[in-house]
């Protein structure tokens, strides 16, 4: 018996072997009639957005956090002028340039929300990036930025003051 010339053979008997039992539509016995598993996640637990490969927060979530008291840093990554005109309650501000620098940052396991200008400033999501490279665990863009909250009806803060809200 030449093995050279019944080794097609046999590579072709195997291919079918494995695909015999594949697809045939039937349930294995005693599975019939049962339904795949539902999604156990509750209805009430939102999945995170995702865009561009950054989780993203709305303005709308980052207020109900506040709300509920969810542990979370809040960071406006623009520069210090522009958050002493106008910034969000309980926002800090850490420049994106610090950022990247290490400056004195949350604790990494800590969720932390970055924030710019608006939905067309890139600066959150180099501060994500950066964030993400100094190993923080969870991070949200809030790619809408002070102004969809503000297009949100939500209340800042102008000037260095938090005192000083608007709404």
């Amino acid at each position: 018996m030449n093995v050279k010339r019944m080794a097609p053979a046999l590579s072709l008997a195997c291919i079918v072997l494995a695909f015999a039992g594949c697809g045939s539509g039937e349930a294995p016995a005693g599975e019939q009639g049962v339904e795949p598993a539902a999604d156990t996640l509750p209805l009430s637990i939102p999945a995170p957005q995702v865009l561009d490969g950054f989780l993203i927060a709305t303005p709308e979530q980052v207020r109900e956090w506040q709300e509920e008291n969810v542990d979370f840093a809040l960071v406006d990554a623009r520069d210090t002028i522009q958050y002493a005109r106008e910034h969000i309650v309980g926002a800090i501000n850490i420049p994106y340039i610090e950022i990247r620098a290490g400056a004195l940052l949350p604790p990494r396991d800590r969720r932390v929300v970055v924030y710019c200008s608006s939905e067309t400033c890139p600066i959150s999501q180099y501060a994500y990036e950066a964030l993400d490279r100094l190993g923080y665990e969870e991070i949200y863009d809030m790619r809408a930025g002070l102004q969809g909250w503000k297009d949100a009806g939500l209340p800042t803060v102008f000037g260095a003051d938090s005192a000083v809200e608007s709404r």
